[in-house]
């Protein structure tokens, strides 16, 4: 069995936002003092992004290699590995993931907005574009604020409507099945097998990168090891981590002191297969609202959604 070791998954927003940008990422790194980086790039995107001294090849706008070129200027004994998916992007077009994209969504869009589909579907999108606002929404709040258990259950089930629900959805309608991607290899298929691999490398892509990070920190169980990765993937790492690889100890940076639990909170409510945010004074029970279970606390604090079919199993 490999020896005990620790890592820190935190997760950011890519580019610089009202309240997130180099800085606060580098402050936060320098908090932490890491021995090695891993970030969210696969080897070629890493090697055109830092040359052998960490340096950033290009002026890069995007949080992480400007903060990690930063950090490790001055803390020159850290180094930084990729992490990611290998050769992520030539995958996507290989899948017809990349090409089929935009037009899905344009067209999901536009059958919504002009009343095209049943109640059920439409109350589906209407989940799913609430989710996808409450999570945009956390890229403009502190980085403790998109580095919550609270924060995580969201994500979990706005990726479950995006790969679950609103796949059910485009598998239903002939819409999708009538138009078709043309794969980087040559390939015609329909934009509802697009869909569908996008939705399975989603699983596909945080696994690899979950067994990527293990690999890392069993190889370096003395190092402190701290992982760079969009906060929308960082539920999905924690537990994948959790379940390959018990051994390793995951810290959590951002555990906020009960002397924070102040304010009000957002909690997710659910009535009759539609997603409401609403605002609430803090409590500190288990809540449930049709089938779906809230530990709500300030926003500031942890929180967690159950009996959901997003987390079952």
């Amino acid at each position: 069995m490999a020896q005990s070791h620790s890592v820190t998954i935190m997760g950011n927003v890519h580019y610089p936002s009202k309240q997130f940008n180099a800085d606060t990422l580098e402050t936060a790194l320098e908090r932490i003092k890491p021995d090695i980086i891993l970030l969210e790039l696969d080897s070629s995107l890493f090697n055109k992004t830092f040359d052998d001294q960490y340096r950033l090849k290009y002026a890069s706008r995007e949080n992480e290699p400007v903060a990690v070129a930063r950090y490790i200027q001055t803390h020159p004994a850290t180094t930084a590995v990729p992490f990611d998916f290998e050769n992520r992007d030539a995958y996507r077009k290989e899948k017809g993931i990349k090409q089929g994209q935009n037009k899905i969504e344009k067209l999901l869009d536009s059958l919504y907005n002009n009343k095209l589909l049943s109640k059920d579907q439409s109350e589906t999108v209407e989940n799913y574009y609430a989710l996808t606002k409450t999570l945009n929404a956390y890229a403009e709040k502190p980085i403790a604020e998109f580095n919550s258990l609270y924060t995580d259950s969201i994500a979990k089930l706005r990726q479950y409507y995006q790969h679950h629900e609103i796949k059910k959805l485009i598998d239903q309608r002939k819409e999708f099945i009538q138009r078709f991607v043309t794969t980087s290899s040559g390939v015609t298929i329909s934009w509802r097998d697009a869909y569908k691999n996008l939705s399975d490398f989603w699983d596909l892509r945080n696994k690899t990168m979950a067994q990527n990070i293990i690999r890392v920190a069993d190889k370096y169980p003395a190092k402190r090891i701290v992982v760079l990765t969009g906060f929308f993937h960082r539920y999905y790492l924690l537990a994948e981590i959790k379940r390959q690889a018990p051994h390793i100890q995951l810290e959590d940076f951002f555990n906020l002191p009960d002397s924070c639990l102040t304010g009000k909170t957002e909690m997710l409510v659910r009535h009759s297969n539609v997603v409401h945010i609403e605002r609430s004074k803090p409590k500190y029970s288990k809540k449930f609202f049709d089938g779906v279970g809230v530990f709500h606390q300030p926003a500031n604090s942890f929180h967690c959604i159950v009996n959901h079919p997003a987390f079952i199993g």
